[in-house]
């Protein structure tokens, strides 16, 4: 079984800052974690290349262990599929909401193989010429995917991807609802996750550190630690996500504090 820490948004403005991704590879650092950082190619419209304090930053995370992945494009909601009804459901995806109900045969159009593997080339090349490096791992803006997604994917040779998800129920957290049923995780639905080419897939169970407030600490911490037994018991990894800025922008000290409990 495999802990797999992953870190998403990394360059995209409001969710992330070098400020911040340096304070995380530090905590990381400190506990002896080494994780993958989805990182947004084009966000905000420039190019990684042209971001030499992240570039640093991205070069001192590789020598330290961690690795790289590639997180969409711009990060634009739609450019790899539809994000999840969940994530469309949270508060600040309103105008995302108001797009697929106006928009969606269009977005859909717009999902061919080929259009998704000029998307993905793009993103990638920018990650691999400003780091030296060979991307093999993908997440999806917001975990949008289509079928089409996947098919692209492996036509480019991508390893993994991790944009299929386990626990609905901690965007239900997110969203207010205050009667929680974590959706069980088992080996049969990892299986049933898994593309049938070479594409592995590892989903990711939810984000534990979303801007965690005090009165979201103990339901949290009640999601976490079924998510956790429970990959534990069915051996197979638990891949949980935070995202550069908010894992340190809730009350005190509660996003660290939370890994810090789930390593222990």
């Amino acid at each position: 079984m495999d802990f797999c820490f992953t870190v998403d948004d990394v360059c995209l403005e409001h969710y992330s800052s070098e400020a911040y991704l340096e304070r995380l590879l530090e905590f990381l650092g400190e506990n002896g974690v080494r994780a993958t950082l989805m990182v947004v190619p084009l966000a905000q419209g420039v190019p990684l290349a042209k971001k030499p304090g992240y570039v640093a930053l991205l070069k001192r995370a590789l020598s330290e262990g961690h690795e790289i992945g590639q997180h969409g494009l711009e990060h634009d909601r739609f450019e790899f599929g539809i994000p999840p009804k969940m994530v469309l459901d949270l508060p600040h995806e309103g105008p995302a909401r108001e797009r697929v109900a106006r928009e969606k045969e269009a977005i859909l159009s717009e999902l061919t193989v080929g259009k998704i593997r000029e998307r993905l080339a793009c993103g990638r090349r920018l990650l691999e010429e400003a780091l030296g490096i060979t991307v093999q791992t993908f997440r999806g803006p917001c975990l949008s995917i289509c079928d089409n997604l996947f098919h692209a994917l492996e036509a480019e040779g991508y390893a993994y991807d991790s944009s299929r998800h386990f626990q609905d129920a901690g965007w239900d957290l997110l969203n207010g609802k205050a009667d929680v049923t974590p959706r069980p995780i088992t080996r049969e639905r990892f299986e049933g996750l898994q593309y049938p080419g070479r594409l592995a897939t590892l989903p990711l169970t939810t984000d534990y550190t979303w801007y965690l407030r005090d009165g979201a600490v103990e339901a949290t911490r009640a999601l976490a630690r079924h998510d956790l037994e429970a990959c534990f018991r069915e051996g197979i990894p638990f891949v949980p996500v935070c995202h550069v800025a908010p894992i340190f922008q809730g009350d005190d000290d509660n996003g660290p504090a939370m890994f810090r409990w789930l390593f222990d």
